[in-house]
Parts: structure tokens; C-alpha cells; sequence
């Protein structure tokens, strides 16, 4: 997306179903974060089965620490990730997040998608 200068990395993609992995996030923000909204939706074969929305950070409830920075500023994250999921039923599975802030601007968006078709 060139409104956004954003990295993601997993390690061990091979073992992301059932065990831990770590993933690494950074971003330089273009718009500043006083207050920021996320909607998700997870799509199964083409058919939305799930829609999620939350308040991450409003003027003093704060759920995560990069919450009050400045267009410009850097966010970085690292750490572990566990889904705990024992078996992934074959198809297409795409998840969908947006982040806007206080003016309706997007801050972040992405589309995560996993196809699987392998026999257990």
C-alpha cells in the first residue's frame, strides 16, 4: 500500500497452527493516534462469518502503548504469538483489519489470507 510504510514478519510459518511463533510489526505513522478504532472480519470461502470492532485508544483508556503518538513516530513490535489451534479445516480463509483514528483516517490495514488444502 504506498499510504503506509508497514513490515510484518513470522517466523516458522510451517508451525503456525499449533505451536508458538514469533512475529515482528513496525510502522512510521502518517497520521497521529489521540484515539484509534479497529475492525475485523474474518471470511471463510468467500462468506464473512465474523465481524469484530473495539476501541483501542481513547483519551484516558489506553488498551496498548503506542496510543498518543505523532504522525512520524515509529511503532515497533516483537513477541511470541501462540493460536493454539489443533487442525485447520481445509478452504480459504482470509482475515481483514482496519485501523482508523480520530479523524476516520487510516493508520493501518491489511489482508492476511491462508488457503489450505492438504490432507491431515
Amino acid at each position: 500500500d504506498p499510504k503506509q510504510d508497514f513490515a510484518f514478519s513470522i517466523d516458522r510459518c510451517s508451525d503456525v497452527a499449533t505451536h508458538t511463533f514469533n512475529i515482528r510489526a513496525a510502522m512510521v505513522l502518517r497520521h497521529s493516534i489521540k484515539e484509534l478504532y479497529v475492525k475485523v472480519e474474518l471470511i471463510i470461502n468467500g462468506k464473512t462469518v465474523l465481524s469484530y470492532s473495539e476501541t483501542l485508544c481513547e483519551p484516558g483508556q489506553s488498551k496498548l502503548i503506542f496510543c498518543g503518538k505523532k504522525k512520524g513516530e515509529h511503532i515497533y513490535y516483537e513477541g511470541p504469538v501462540t493460536l493454539g489451534i489443533k487442525e485447520i479445516p481445509q478452504g480459504d480463509y482470509t482475515i481483514s483489519a482496519k485501523l482508523t483514528n480520530e479523524d476516520h483516517a487510516t493508520v493501518a490495514c491489511a489482508d492476511f489470507t491462508v488457503k489450505n488444502y492438504l490432507d491431515y
